[in-house]
């Protein structure tokens, strides 16, 4: 971590308490150089002002890049409109404040403590992602069987990690992880902004595909509140960001 800086959930009574200021410094760098920590912050106070920092510095973000990128895509016509029907389950209120911030967390998110069961519970997610998005755009013919498929993984995953957490939480984080931590959140990100391409069509231009970047962003300052405020801190932040924009949406209508 930065100098200054406790690390995340290290406990330690005797060490100085880092700033605001510093916690703030420290959600900027993660967004260029992410850097590991085992676990969550030890207080709910150092929590809440990881949350907070994240907040503020997407906040910021958007003000002076994904604001200008979008108005500037918009007028020169780069940026595809939507193209997902306004009937699915994936336009539903229960789907963007309940469905996608918990599927999208645990997915994306919630094994980057390192932690060997999490990581065994992503490979299934991964995997059950895989099948899913093949059945959508690969063979839609057999949509439904690879679905039920991909449903059948994840929720192996889900069980093997809820079998084994306990009793593989001391086990070290693998070396590899940590020492290519950085390479795995922005990989994380990326394909986070990817997933959401489906939600678009008619790419007329490369530019276009700035209309994901504020999953991209979104995908970096979740790892981060996840890696230091916990995986429910994450959940709720998700949800209420996209809280936000689907009342946007509803103002703009």
């Amino acid at each position: 971590m930065g100098a200054g800086l406790t690390p995340a959930g290290a406990g330690d009574a005797r060490a100085r308490a880092p700033s605001f200021r510093e916690r703030l410094a420290e959600a900027a760098r993660f967004m260029v150089r992410p850097h590991h920590a085992r676990q969550p912050l030890a207080s709910a106070r150092e929590r809440a002002a990881a949350v907070l920092a994240a907040a503020l510095v997407h906040l910021v973000l958007f003000a002076l890049v994904v604001a200008p990128l979008w108005l500037a895509g918009r007028s020169a016509g780069v940026l595809p409109a939507p193209d997902i029907d306004p009937d699915s389950l994936a336009t539903s209120p229960l789907a963007f404040l309940v469905i996608a911030p918990l599927l999208e967390e645990l997915v994306f998110r919630s094994w980057l403590t390192g932690r060997v069961a999490a990581l065994r519970f992503a490979a299934c997610g991964f995997a059950a992602m895989a099948l899913m998005l093949a059945g959508v755009s690969l063979v839609p013919d057999h949509a439904r069987m690879l679905a039920w498929a991909g449903a059948g993984v994840a929720l192996a995953g889900l069980v093997q990690w809820s079998l084994t957490r306990a009793r593989e939480h001391a086990r070290k984080v693998p070396p590899a992880f940590i020492r290519h931590f950085g390479f795995i959140v922005w990989a994380q990100a990326l394909l986070f902004g990817a997933i959401h391409l489906g939600n678009y069509a008619d790419f007329t231009s490369p530019l276009g595909l700035a209309v994901v970047l504020p999953q991209v962003l979104g995908g970096l300052l979740l790892a981060f509140i996840r890696t230091r405020a916990g995986l429910a801190a994450a959940m709720a932040y998700h949800a209420g960001y996209n809280a936000l924009v689907l009342a946007g949406g509803y103002l703009l209508a």
